[in-house]
């Protein structure tokens, strides 16, 4: 005759398999709240209610830029060795006036956009010092307009290419155009 001992039922709480199944509602519910706080933290600004008005902007935004190109408005903009410091020398047919707007746009996050005004330190020559120095990206998009935003002068500085960015390049025509 065999004799079994019988041993009492462990706890719940003891046993692998109930902590499994409230393991995985309980991670999915920690890493939703994550989610959750990333989204409501960055503001990606990519979607407008006004999309029209947006495309209409843009087309003004075109407009300057064809008025740049009328008066023959190009830049070349150097970036200091101290990271804050610009000079932009101009070539224009027109009298520019004392002083610009210059801004750098991150490409991807407006939160590290700059601006500086660039005031005019002699024919052809303009100087401006950026609140801070730029974050590290390897690229920026760079705009000089005039005060009363009636031309403006744009370029794309990637970082790797060196301290110097051309402004207002006039597009190529193919030939025959």
């Amino acid at each position: 005759m065999q004799h079994t001992a019988h041993h009492p039922p462990r706890p719940w709480y003891k046993e692998p398999w109930p902590w499994i199944l409230f393991g995985i509602p309980l991670v999915s519910i920690i890493v939703g709240i994550f989610f959750l706080a990333a989204a409501i933290k960055s503001d990606d600004g990519l979607v407008t209610d006004d999309y029209y008005k947006k495309g209409k902007a843009i087309n003004m935004e075109l407009h300057r830029d064809k008025v740049a190109a009328q008066m023959g408005l190009s830049g070349q903009l150097m970036f200091g060795s101290d990271g804050r410091s610009l000079r932009l020398i101009t070539s224009s047919k027109s009298k520019l006036p004392d002083t610009l707007s210059l801004r750098m746009v991150h490409p991807a996050q407006d939160d590290f956009d700059q601006s500086a005004e660039m005031t005019m330190a002699g024919p052809n020559l303009y100087q401006g010092i950026l609140a801070q120095p730029l974050v590290t990206a390897n690229h920026w998009y760079v705009l000089v307009e005039d005060h009363d935003k009636k031309w403006r002068i744009q370029g794309e500085w990637k970082t790797a290419q060196g301290p110097m960015v051309q402004l207002g390049q006039p597009k190529l025509e193919p030939a025959g155009h």
